[in-house]
């Protein structure tokens, strides 16, 4: 059995066969051997098994065994790469160019909508890039790191703050020079000792560095609207422990009391435990002899299961153990003594019972002096996520009391320290003096100290169990901002949640400064000590007299990419083109093997000549074909697959025919077509590019001669940040706007298959007054020349000399040479550069002839169309010389 993957539909063998000796479905086959696959709509290939096409919906499920035959065809519907093993779809997806080339002249706004680029000016700052391919960066780039860990901020000293960062550059290596890092608009090194910049290859060890520990910070704890930098620290007071209403209104979550019923005490906040009881109406049968009394009534709402450690108030009041429960509005349940056996003497009839874990713990999630919101804890004090809440009831029975750890108010918190799903066993928090601490004495002004005792207290979010207390006394006498951060290791890896105060009263004396923040809480969490492929950076800044320098979106680089070069050894700072180009291919599977090395080394030759460099950051999703063209354009050029290899094709400017096509190849009239200009056309062209010194996107004007830029074309660029070689391509488009305007069609049988994309070629047709076109009857050498018989009459009418081009066995075209009349079927040459074969056991040579202004159309070929086995339809724009007139020169200043 084989899986035969085809590059097209056209006739041919297939690119690669696999074999497989068990069942499987297309979709496991694709799995197993295709990398990247994913399931699509509208996937870039087809499947058929035994010739019957099978639809992609279908391919889950579709199976296919040993002896059946699969074929899978590349269709002609985009160029999304989705890399194999070896070549496999992804080779055959490359192969659909060289059948059908297009038309592309670099545009420069290749790739727009693709997401952002880091070398876009609006994309100024670090940021978090969850979820996003990790930044391939080529060249030169200034470049914003993206984050790794969140940014840490500590205290190192009452009047020094200090900010650790740890960046990811990128993936690969770079020529990194700390020179080369800024903070805003400041490189590193004029910071001296106040930034230590530390820079590590891929997968190098960074468990030493403390830049690189993660530190979560509660969100809760940071500036406030109120343009405090952090949260305020009061004094506690006691607060009413119960509440004391007449009745009170529970429903879901909430319960409240009734307007005129009362109110609940204030001082009542989120994160306090009370214990609530409230007596539903439950019917309690005899179970019979020696069997468990059975309890019904709602069930839904208790949401307990078999073994629940449960508490009962009100009628049958006490402590038991679930023994059964079923769901439901009118569900029953049946109890265990805490001592292990059947409950079977409980109170019988119909009766009032609170039924909950033991302890009846709920947390306020929310407070008000009429309504409170609560969650019920099980009985280890974990949250019980999944209970619906009470039913809808009204009591004048409920009571409602503080847990002995919630009888103070004015606490600020408690917040959780780590996400949920989250331990740490550390935990960091900061205190933030705003005006200083001190106190000013009245008759001289002089400074004395003042001191200020703060407490925080930190649970087991999960237990909700006693406080654990954290004092800290300051004593200062400075009117400058100070902060302190503390440090605790907690007795067991938990979700901590933490609260705090001040204790004693801020003083209200205008003398005394003892304003104090709570400004940061932080959890140290589990983080990699390595970061394979990819180059990381961490940053310690330390401040100085500004203790909140807002730094740690502002970190930026200016390093070069190190690739190898396209002929190998070992990677180097490198902005050359060519050597991107072989590493793209290369990272989804392509090697040397694949690649038309021999044309990317005469371009790159071209390239480095010129000084045509790619600066670009990729960070969003794109295809391979994409980023190619994007770094082709860079060199005038664009990406085709000639006869299965990936060839770069530079439009550049030529002086040698490949092949001739006259009507003695060609199967049918050739039609020309000409664009003639019109007031709609463009008259100038505005290029957008960032600039590399700048690093903004700058505009250069691109005219002609009498252009009045009244309807521009607007071309965007990437990885161009010269200003020079922008204008350069922009002038490019400009002058094939102008210069570039007529179209050549013709078909032939085989023959067109000698040509590839952007070949030069000489044309003919019939036209008078044009080239003619014969067949070689006969030729001679004579007198160090040689002369030619053809099979037609040529006009030689025309004035000034004449020359005739000759076509060799492989199609390519010889000369042209200056031709001498004998007569009108006879002419004479100097030189002959291949050995024509004249007897006709194959096809003989073609003659191309005429004035020698006018012996042929100069062409590129920009479309070869296969028309069934044995021809192909073919098209052609003009070649124009003036279209590479500003390859090499220089914008006006």
């Amino acid at each position: 059995m084989a899986v035969n993957v085809y590059p097209s539909k056209l006739p041919g063998g297939p690119l690669e066969e696999h074999a497989t000796t068990q069942r499987m479905t297309l979709d496991k086959w694709l799995s197993d051997n295709v990398k990247n696959y994913e399931v699509r709509e509208s996937p870039p290939f087809s499947a058929h098994i035994n010739g019957e096409h099978i639809k992609p919906c279908s391919w889950v499920t579709a199976e296919f065994i040993p002896s059946d035959i699969v074929d899978i065809y590349v269709e002609a519907k985009g160029w999304e790469i989705i890399a194999s093993t070896g070549a496999l779809i992804a080779g055959a997806m490359f192969a659909l160019k060289a059948i059908m080339p297009r038309v592309q002249m670099p545009k420069g706004n290749q790739g727009q909508g693709q997401g952002k680029r880091l070398s876009d000016s609006t994309v100024k700052g670090n940021s978090v890039s969850l979820n996003s391919p990790i930044a391939e960066q080529f060249g030169l780039v200034k470049n914003y790191p993206s984050y790794l860990a969140p940014t840490h901020r500590y205290f190192s000293e009452p009047r020094k703050q200090v900010l650790e960062l740890l960046l990811c550059q990128g993936k690969g290596e770079f020529d990194a020079p700390a020179s080369a890092a800024a903070i805003g608009d400041t490189p590193v090194i004029s910071l001296g000792d106040n930034a230590v910049l530390n820079i590590y290859a891929p997968g190098a060890d960074l468990s030493a560095d403390t830049a690189a520990v993660w530190w979560h910070s509660a969100p809760e704890i940071s500036s406030t609207s109120g343009g405090t930098a952090g949260l305020v620290l009061t004094a506690t007071s006691a607060v009413t422990p119960s509440a004391d209403a007449s009745s009170y209104s529970f429903i879901g979550a909430d319960i409240s009391i009734p307007s005129g019923a009362g109110a609940f005490p204030a001082g009542w906040a989120s994160g306090m435990i009370a214990r609530i009881t409230v007596n539903y109406p439950y019917t309690v049968a005899d179970g019979g002899a020696g069997l468990r009394d059975i309890i019904t009534g709602n069930m839904d709402q208790l949401y307990l299961t078999a073994g629940a450690l449960i508490e009962i108030t009100g009628d049958n009041s006490g402590l038991y153990i679930v023994d059964t429960i079923t769901a439901g509005v009118s569900g029953t349940m049946t109890l265990n003594y805490s001592n292990g056996s059947p409950a079977t003497g409980l109170a019988l009839g119909a009766l009032q019972m609170c039924i909950g874990y033991r302890g009846l713990k709920y947390r306020l999630t929310a407070a008000s002096t009429s309504t409170i919101s609560a969650e019920r804890l099980t009985d280890t004090g974990a949250t019980d996520t999944g209970w619906p809440g009470f039913a809808a009831l009204t009591s004048n029975t409920a009571t409602i009391i503080l847990d002995s750890s919630s009888t103070e108010g004015d606490w600020l918190g408690p917040f959780t320290a780590c996400p949920a799903g989250a331990l740490t066993s550390q935990i960091e928090w900061d205190y933030f003096f705003p005006g200083g601490l001190t106190e000013v004495k009245a008759t001289n002004g002089h400074l004395i100290t003042h001191t200020v005792n703060v407490e925080l207290q930190y649970r087991d979010y999960a237990i909700a169990g006693a406080w654990t207390s954290v004092p800290n006394s300051y004593t200062q006498a400075t009117l400058d901002q100070i902060g302190f951060t503390e440090t605790t290791t907690l007795d067991y890896p938990m979700r901590p949640e933490c609260r705090a105060r001040r204790i004693g009263a801020k003083s209200t004396n205008t003398s005394i400064m003892d304003t104090v923040q709570w400004y940061g809480l932080k959890a140290k969490l589990v983080a990699p000590t390595s970061y394979a492929g990819v180059t990381t950076l961490t940053l310690k800044v330390i401040g100085g007299d500004k203790i909140a320098s807002q730094v740690e979106s502002l970190v930026s680089t200016k390093w070069t990419r190190k690739l190898p070069e396209i002929t190998g050894g070992p990677a180097v700072a490198n902005r050359n083109i060519s050597p991107v180009i072989k590493y793209i291919a290369e990272s989804v599977g392509y090697t040397e093997a694949d690649i038309d090395m021999a044309e990317l080394i005469r371009l790159d030759a071209i390239w480095r000549a010129r000084g045509d460099y790619f600066d670009d950051s990729i960070d969003s999703n794109s295809t391979v074909k994409d980023v190619l063209e994007d770094v082709l354009q860079a060199g005038f050029s664009e990406l085709t697959v000639d006869r299965g290899l990936m060839r770069p094709v530079r439009d550049e400017l030529r002086t040698t025919f490949e092949q001739m096509y006259t009507p003695q190849n060609m199967t049918g009239p050739m039609s020309r077509d000409f664009n003639a200009p019109t007031q709609d056309d463009f008259d100038g062209v505005d290029v957008e590019y960032t600039d590399g010194i700048t690093w903004q996107v700058e505009t250069v004007e691109c005219r002609l001669s009498g252009d009045l830029g009244t309807r521009v074309e607007k071309v965007r660029l990437l990885g161009i940040t010269s200003r020079t070689r922008a204008w350069r391509i922009g002038m490019r488009v400009r002058r094939t706007q102008k210069y570039r305007r007529k179209t050549f069609k013709f078909s032939t049988e085989m023959d067109a298959f000698n040509s590839r994309y952007l070949s030069f070629c000489a044309l003919a047709d019939d036209v008078p007054g044009y080239a003619e076109s014969a067949i070689l009857d006969a030729y001679a050498p004579s007198g160090g020349g040689f002369i030619l018989v053809s099979s037609e009459a040529f006009d030689w009418s025309a004035a000034g000399g004449h020359v005739v081009a000759i076509r060799r066995k492989d199609g390519t075209l010889s000369g042209p040479y200056t031709a001498t009349r004998i007569d009108n079927y006879r002419m004479s040459i100097p030189s002959l550069d291949f050995v024509p074969d004249t007897s006709w056991t194959v096809e003989p040579p073609h003659l191309l002839f005429g004035n020698i202004d006018r012996w042929n159309y100069p062409v590129l070929i920009t479309e070869v169309t296969p028309s069934g086995t044995s021809g192909a339809s073919v098209s052609a724009v003009n070649y124009d010389p003036r279209i590479y007139a500003d390859d090499d020169a220089s914008p006006p200043a």
